[in-house]
């Protein structure tokens, strides 16, 4: 991950979609355009991996319901039972699959997240009293 920290501007203490330069324009924003609002040093996330959502054990058990009518009706509906071991190589190599087929099509896949943060702190506005101390959270 190629850290690029920003600074982000939000009118709720967990929601900020305002980037900014720097912590005096962020401050300059909270105040004036939101009157009052919650500031945060952020990295946002570059890319996701689409292989991080491919889970084995709900593929597997789609699978079973797809293949419902291959069932014995008198018996156990589980057509594609498979022992731990299997799942888990089976998840790895898919996984890998994913990554290759996401790498060849140059597919990059950005949420609206950030991978870090830190110096939250909420700007008051400039019509609120000066002298108070701003709020400050971890």
């Amino acid at each position: 991950m190629s850290e690029e920290w920003k600074w982000w501007v939000g009118s709720e203490e967990d929601r900020f979609h305002t980037e900014c330069d720097t912590r005096e324009e962020a401050e300059q924003i909270a105040r004036e355009e939101y009157d009052g609002a919650w500031i945060i040093e952020a990295v946002k996330t570059t890319s996701i991996k689409l292989s991080d959502y491919f889970d084995v054990n709900n593929f597997i058990e789609n699978a079973n319901d797809a293949a419902y009518d291959l069932c014995d009706p008198d018996g156990d509906c589980n057509v594609f039972d498979t022992k731990a071991d299997a799942e888990r190589d089976l998840q790895e190599m898919v996984r890998a699959a994913i990554d290759t087929w996401q790498e060849k099509h140059s597919l990059k896949f950005v949420s609206w997240s950030f991978a870090a943060s830190r110096n939250r702190e909420y700007i008051p506005a400039l019509t609120e009293d000066p002298a108070l101390p701003p709020r400050v959270e971890a």
